[in-house]
């Protein structure tokens, strides 16, 4: 086939903020593309001229157009396992991942590789659901939560590219992750001085009758530097359970069949209800005693 070096008219193109799917929706994102693809064939093949190709050659490659937009889909498991083929044989594989690292699509990549032709209207989408990982204090927590996903539509036909573009987006939108903002640049920073500080002066609190009482013939020095040590301990504990709270509610969450997530979101909310509770119950008695 020769090379088409067509003008792209349209090219749009958006990062996924949030996302939560699981397997069927996955399925159903992608069969809706495969529609999609169908369409772009459509127009392919009608722009698609017979110069001086024989009557031979021209139905051979207008076979393979057709053909070439069938989809061929790339996931990655947790453990590293890729799955690549079409979407049958991915979703259907009994080798298809618990646990779904990222996602790939691009509905030119055989013609691009394969015949060195670039079509008219195409699209690519990337899901990156790895989470950061909980003891991993080489990210700053203050930074927003890196992540590559996004999606682009591009097309001579304006109208087919807009439409593709809407549908993916809405399609991802409507399937926001719970409490995505804690993603977010500078959401630590705020909750920092609205729970940490406070927290790490309550903890120093409580064990100030140890410090006092247990350890009265230590200097002061000693003592006051231990106060210290207990305030900035305290604050690294936070940080672990804000870097815990990222990992058990990803930005873009991937719910296997077998969501190991829930019971980790129990833990969390009983451990903050707990925290919560001791500190409310200390303060009153402080203020009323």
């Amino acid at each position: 086939m020769e090379a088409n070096q067509q003008n792209i008219k349209t090219r749009l193109s958006q990062e996924v903020v949030t996302c939560s799917l699981n397997k069927d929706e996955l399925h159903r994102l992608v069969q809706l593309l495969q529609e999609r693809a169908n369409t772009a064939a459509e127009h392919e093949v009608a722009k698609f001229e017979q110069r001086q190709q024989t009557d031979e050659e021209y139905a051979a490659n207008i076979q393979t157009l057709s053909e070439s937009f069938s989809l061929r889909v790339t996931v990655v498991g947790a453990n590293g396992q890729e799955l690549y083929g079409t979407i049958d044989e991915v979703f259907n594989s009994p080798n298809f991942p618990e646990q779904v690292k990222s996602f790939y699509v691009n509905s030119d990549a055989i013609l691009k590789a394969a015949h060195n032709y670039y079509p008219r209207n195409s699209f690519e989408v990337f899901l990156d659901f790895s989470k950061p990982e909980v003891f991993d204090f080489s990210f700053l927590p203050s930074q927003r939560t890196p992540n590559e996903s996004n999606f682009i539509v591009q097309g001579y036909e304006a109208t087919w590219a807009n439409g593709v573009f809407n549908e993916i987006r809405n399609f991802i939108k409507e399937k926001s992750a719970p409490l995505y903002f804690i993603h977010k640049h500078s959401i630590y920073d705020i909750l920092l001085w609205i729970l940490g500080f406070p927290f790490a002066f309550w903890v120093a609190y409580r064990c100030s009758g140890w410090i006092d009482v247990e350890l009265k013939d230590l200097s002061v020095f000693v003592r006051n530097a231990l106060y210290i040590y207990v305030a900035v301990a305290a604050l690294v504990i936070f940080r672990i359970i804000f870097h815990y709270m990222r990992w058990i509610f990803p930005i873009l969450e991937y719910r296997a069949s077998t969501n190991k997530a829930i019971a980790h979101r129990a833990l969390l909310a009983a451990l903050g209800i707990g925290i919560f509770g001791s500190f409310l119950y200390d303060l009153i008695k402080l203020i009323f005693q």
